[in-house]
């Protein structure tokens, strides 16, 4: 069976994106670096304190427009603007080649090594490695990328694009920006993920963005792509053995190789350097998943990825701008960066060792010095700004509003982020995400994954960073709700997803306000 395995993108891609959650709005926190990977809300931190523990059931649920006990009123304004330090880096534009600095990427860490003390060429190669470096994580054959990328376009689109990744105008193959050379798998050269597959996209006016979480990109459907049609192309495969939704998701593709047997013959050709390869491969069930997850979310710790905490959840893709400083976490009384979902990652410096561990990458090869580049990237990135803010008169009765109403209660942090972490029983969402690398609620990481010395699986969710939202269309911590008006509870009722890991209901603050009440709180919310 032609299966690849593919390495997780921060995030987001994932990543575990998670929301600043907190158990006890009293806990203290400290201060550390902080990324949002995962893919727009990568935070970290610790489990809530005793007498919340999530696997005991945690707080009761609450009532809509009561917000967990109020943490206090911020020292500061959340959304105050950030200072400038791009070191003149194009990070948003409507030009792609300019977005890529016009081919400066090429070489910038080479010109970084060399002079480690200069921040532009810091930054020039952290954002090299954002688009270009793999970490050498297990990759995906780049024989089945390149085929299905150069000879069908007409069903995966120039660079992939049908999946909604960028084509890389510097690209000699035709590949698209998120993809990079990563470990071989046996003999045969392979391709893998970068931050840049999940974490840039267009924004809806048409600009390109550096960190925007790419909520058009069908990561499940690009997988079975890539491992599931080759498999079914196979002598003697029977689409019986295989998830039916999935060989649904296939079937233009596999339906244009049966049509063409010339095609069919070259593509099986190309593939014959993986043959004896030991190449991972998924059940039908897990097929089924991939074929199920609305574009914009993932479960980057399952089959066929190096590492698998067996249990399904769904994380959106997070954006990864506006992640608080160490500075800001310090000032804010933020225990640490809490990046991901779940808030296990303290640091940006350690959400990027995860990355390297858990695509399977050689993590002797990437001490902190080497990651610093990347790390200073991710944190100069900078929300892009609405090109058509709502009326500036409803903004400030929304300003007014989320105040009075305790939504500073979870997102008092830097940019709207929550300073601590809660139970899914005080904020009401899917649930399913509490088991993430614990399915048994134990306390201990499964399946020998490998957490750093400062990190422990948390059974909690966060609040994430609220910058940005004019250009998101993925909400709450599994994407399940499709826009902000809908969060709170404008049109259509929520409520009626009720397959565990998809369920969409939840986080009801606000939804008692009235309709221009709640208008002009996603008026505030869409300024910023």
């Amino acid at each position: 069976m032609f299966a690849v395995a593919v390495s997780l993108t921060m995030s987001a891609c994932g990543g575990n994106t998670p929301e600043l959650p907190s158990a006890d709005a009293s806990t203290e926190v400290d201060s550390g670096a902080d990324p949002d990977a995962g893919m727009t809300e990568v935070d970290a931190g610790q489990p809530p304190d005793a007498g919340a523990d999530p696997a005991d059931g945690g707080a009761p649920e609450p009532d809509a427009g009561n917000p967990p006990a109020d943490a206090g009123a911020p020292a500061t304004d959340p959304f105050a603007p950030q200072p400038d330090q791009s070191a003149g880096l194009t990070n948003v534009s409507a030009d792609l080649e300019a977005l890529l600095e016009r081919g400066a990427l090429e070489g910038a860490c080479a010109a970084w090594e060399a002079d480690p003390g200069d921040r532009q060429k810091t930054l020039l190669c952290g954002k090299s490695m954002f688009f270009y470096e793999a970490f050498g994580t297990t990759g995906v054959p780049s024989a089945i990328v390149d085929f299905l990328g150069q000879n069908l376009t007409d069903v995966v689109g120039p660079g992939w694009s049908s999946y909604g990744m960028i084509p890389d105008p510097f690209s000699t193959e035709g590949r698209p920006l998120g993809l990079a050379p990563g470990a071989p798998i046996g003999n045969a050269p392979s391709v893998a993920f970068t931050c840049a597959s999940c974490h840039f996209g267009q924004l809806p006016d048409g600009r390109y963005a550096v960190g925007t979480a790419n909520h058009g990109y069908d990561y499940g459907g690009q997988l079975l792509a890539l491992m599931l049609a080759p498999t079914l192309l196979s002598p003697g495969a029977d689409p019986a053995d295989h998830h039916p939704d999935a060989v649904a998701r296939v079937q233009p593709l596999t339906q244009r190789f049966e049509s063409d047997r010339p095609l069919r013959l070259r593509f099986l050709a190309a593939l014959l350097p993986l043959l004896g390869a030991a190449v991972p491969t998924m059940d039908a069930a897990t097929e089924g998943h991939y074929a199920h997850w609305p574009v914009g979310t993932m479960d980057f710790l399952i089959a066929p990825l190096p590492v698998d905490d067996q249990v399904h959840t769904i994380s959106k893709i997070s954006s990864l701008y506006g992640i608080p400083s160490p500075d800001e976490q310090m000032q804010a009384g933020m225990r640490h960066a809490m990046l991901g979902w779940t808030g296990v990652a303290t640091s940006l410096l350690g959400f990027l060792r995860g990355f390297v561990v858990f695509g399977g990458g050689p993590t002797a090869e990437w001490p902190d010095d080497r990651l610093r580049p990347l790390e200073q990237y991710i944190l100069s990135l900078r929300p892009p700004e609405n090109p058509a803010p709502p009326p500036a008169d409803a903004v400030a009765r929304g300003e007014v509003l989320f105040a009075a109403q305790g939504c500073l209660t979870c997102h008092s942090g830097p940019r709207g982020s929550g300073l601590e972490l809660y139970t899914y029983e005080e904020i009401g969402t899917d649930d399913e995400m509490r088991r993430w690398l614990d399915p048994e609620l134990d306390g201990t990481p499964c399946c020998d994954i490998p957490l750093q010395p400062d990190e422990v699986v948390t059974h909690a969710i966060k609040s994430p960073r609220l910058v940005g939202m004019w250009a998101t269309q993925r909400f709450l911590h599994n994407g399940s709700v499709g826009s902000l008006e809908s969060v709170l509870c404008l049109g259509a009722p929520r409520g009626g997803i009720t397959e565990p890991a998809y369920r969409d209901a939840g986080h009801t603050y606000g939804c008692n306000l009235t309709e221009a009440e709640r208008m002009d709180i996603v008026a505030y919310l869409l300024a910023h």
